[in-house]
């Protein structure tokens, strides 16, 4: 053999051993992918059962939750009937209470407050089963706060008595008059969670001091939806002069019995009028000894006006 035939058999087997390197090399890569892709597969199929059981889970929460809605509901609607039949028992056993027809009555109103004098009115309220109506202004600071709030917690009617008290302000204008209305019912309903819905004018629905022609302010309230309400009695607490207790006492027994069998008696809880609080006891037992109911102000309250609304067009 020569020496190029030799050279020629050595090329074949390199080549050949080249070839199944080659081979090896693309055999491995491929065992290698498939390999992977059977990995990512098994992978990717745990990933899906997990997926499945997830979304299995939350249809089942999902059906848990619209069954516990509707029970939820159903609880509520109960709830609400039980509250509605509960309401109606209360207003017949109020009506038969404090609506005696063959009673004169009396609506002890008190104007200006609340101070530390309210929770002594409403302490003797209390301790005689009677409710009044607080004509509020604005008080501020945490103890009044809870003036509001006990209030209306005790059954009694909170109105409006204006935002301020200020007669410059609250009449300056209709513009003013409208503003201080809204910002004493705003502030009621911020202290309470009531909105007030009855109103008494700072001097009366009959004052002249108002800038404003008080039929105009009349107009306002009417077309509000609120109703006001004057007195035709009161204690005379408000009348400048320093009255003790037995005098404040004899004051409105007089005045209550001028004015009839629907009397609207006005007093004032407001800081300065300590009198007032301390002649509430023996005024509320002159009062019912002389027969009178003793009612806070309704919707079924007849109306007591100075400048009546039906004379405003």
């Amino acid at each position: 053999m020569t020496r190029q035939e030799e050279r020629i058999r050595a090329r074949r087997r390199q080549r050949r051993r080249q070839a199944r390197m080659v081979r090896r090399v693309v055999f491995g890569v491929c065992l290698f992918i498939i390999l992977i892709l059977c990995i990512y597969g098994h992978h990717n199929h745990k990933r899906a059962q997990s997926l499945q059981s997830k979304i299995d889970q939350l249809e089942q929460q999902l059906k848990k939750s619209k069954s516990d809605s509707s029970d939820l509901k159903k609880q509520l609607d109960e709830l609400q009937k039980e509250l509605e039949q509960k309401q109606q028992e209360l207003d017949k056993k109020e009506a038969a209470l404090y609506d005696d027809p063959n009673k004169p009555n009396v609506y002890m109103t008190f104007d200006d407050g609340p101070s530390s004098n309210t929770d002594t009115i409403l302490d003797t309220l209390a301790a005689n089963n009677v409710r009044a109506t607080f004509f509020c202004i604005a008080q501020k600071g945490e103890a009044n706060e809870k003036r509001y709030q006990r209030i209306v917690n005790e059954g009694h009617t909170i109105g409006m008595h204006s935002y301020t008290h200020e007669y410059g302000t609250v009449y300056a204008s209709l513009e003013s008059f409208e503003q201080d209305v809204t910002q004493i019912s705003d502030y009621i309903f911020q202290m309470t969670g009531v909105r007030p819905k009855y109103y008494r004018f700072p001097g009366g629905s009959s004052n002249t001091v108002s800038k404003v022609p008080m039929k105009e302010c009349i107009r306002y309230l009417n077309q509000s939806g609120l109703t006001y309400f004057d007195w035709n009695a009161q204690n005379d607490d408000a009348t400048g002069k320093s009255y003790t207790a037995s005098q404040l006492v004899e004051h409105a027994m007089k005045n209550v019995k001028m004015a009839g069998d629907n009397v609207v008696l006005l007093m004032h809880d407001e800081q300065t009028k300590t009198a007032t609080a301390e002649a509430l006891p023996t005024l509320i037992k002159r009062l019912k000894n002389a027969g009178y109911d003793i009612l806070p102000i309704t919707d079924k309250t007849p109306l007591v006006q100075h400048v009546s609304k039906d004379s405003v067009s």
